[in-house]
């Protein structure tokens, strides 16, 4: 063999060698053999600020694929169109939806893919785009933004109510308000001894009550029992009238006989008995009736009698 034959073969070689080296690195930065990608597109209607081409794709965390393409939407300029490059059998569905998500205080993003089932229905390629669409949802900054925009503007709406509510007049109405709430406070604190009083005066009026109350069973016995003597005496002192009356008429012959003074016994001391047989037979009445009325109504022995109801024009 020549040495020109020979450079030739070394050659050849070191080529061979450099090709295969080459090659090695390259599938080794690729993951390994070749595997089976499928296309999906994102619109992004919010902004994408940290996210780059080969930004990964992660599903539930897991990375599954990258970003091929990054450009705006012809069709509509306020959206992001995202190529995203998924690996083949990743279970995206008609329900998975894509997100933005910003790593820590870095700034890089990266899309994460999530929700969906195995029930879910498949995602299907609609007829005027090239790949299946895979519906976006807000980012967690863009939640917070329209969370914080949202209640920024409920307290500028409440601010607005509450500065309405306190103008000069309703300001005025509740300066007022507070002042008579004052006074009647210090009216009732005024009060209370008087009240004090009031209650201490109505516990002994039903003390008192409670105790004649007791008692009345004894005074309507005792009322009774009045009655039935004074009946009794008037019943005697209406016999002793009979008696004297009879006696009358008998020295009736006497009275004509013994003068002026036996005249004079019979013509006044007679008709004296007959009147007070009739007033004690009236008190008897009068107390039977009392005994009755206090058996129907106690509270008459602290009371009184009831009012008689007023007559015409009174």
């Amino acid at each position: 063999m020549t040495p020109k034959s020979s450079y030739v073969l070394v050659g050849l070689f070191v080529l061979i060698l450099g090709v295969a080296l080459i090659g090695g690195i390259l599938w080794l930065s690729t993951g390994g053999p070749p595997k089976d990608y499928e296309f999906y597109l994102v619109y992004m209607p919010e902004s994408v600020s940290g996210l780059s081409l080969d930004a990964p794709v992660k599903y539930k965390g897991v990375n599954v694929g990258r970003v091929r393409d990054i450009r705006l939407n012809p069709d509509n300029p306020e959206e992001v169109r995202l190529l995203l490059v998924v690996l083949q059998g990743t279970p995206v569905n008609a329900e998975t939806r894509a997100t933005l998500e910003v790593q820590g205080l870095t700034g890089v993003a990266n899309v994460e893919l999530s929700g969906g089932g195995p029930d879910s229905p498949m995602l299907v390629k609609p007829d005027n785009e090239p790949y299946p669409v895979i519906q976006s949802r807000p980012s967690l900054l863009v939640r917070l933004d329209d969370t914080v925009s949202e209640l920024l503007g409920n307290l500028i709406e409440t601010s607005a109510r509450v500065n309405a509510l306190l103008n000069a007049e309703n300001r005025d109405a509740i300066s007022n308000t507070i002042g008579n709430v004052q006074s009647l406070t210090a009216e009732f604190a005024d009060q209370s001894q008087r009240i004090e009083t009031l209650v201490t005066e109505m516990s002994a009026v039903v003390q008192n009550t409670r105790a004649a109350t007791e008692r009345l069973p004894e005074l309507l016995g005792q009322l009774e029992r009045s009655a039935t003597a004074f009946e009794s005496m008037a019943e005697t002192l209406a016999e002793t009238g009979t008696v004297l009356q009879g006696a009358g008429e008998d020295l009736q012959h006497t009275i004509s006989v013994s003068g002026q003074d036996l005249r004079a016994f019979t013509g006044d001391t007679l008709p004296e008995a007959g009147t007070l047989v009739s007033e004690l037979r009236l008190t008897a009445r009068n107390l039977r009736r009392m005994s009755e009325s206090l058996q129907g109504d106690p509270s008459m022995l602290l009371f009184g009698p009831p009012k008689p109801p007023p007559g015409p024009g009174e």
